[in-house]
């Protein structure tokens, strides 16, 4: 194998990612969820859970956050009251 086809052979990538899915009716969602339903970034989110204006949700595993449906869909009321007042 000469130099140049070497350099242009990966490894496959092995991440496993997590695709946003819709609110369900009650339970528990990730990050990339919250994120899909409010329309903001990751840095925004977490800036609002550090303030206060966001819920912190809850460890499942060290690496594992949730946050619970009804936290976030009372969340989501408060901002359109915000909004249509």
């Amino acid at each position: 194998m000469s130099a140049n086809t070497a350099k242009t052979q990966q490894k496959p990538s092995n991440k496993i990612t997590y695709i946003p899915a819709p609110l369900p009716a009650e339970g528990f969602v990730r990050l990339p969820s919250v994120l899909a339903v409010l329309g903001i970034s990751k840095t925004t989110f977490l800036d609002g859970v550090k303030s206060g204006k966001y819920p912190e949700g809850k460890l499942l595993s060290p690496r594992c956050r949730v946050y619970p449906v009804s936290e976030i869909r009372a969340l989501l009321a408060s901002l359109e009251e915000e909004v249509s007042a």
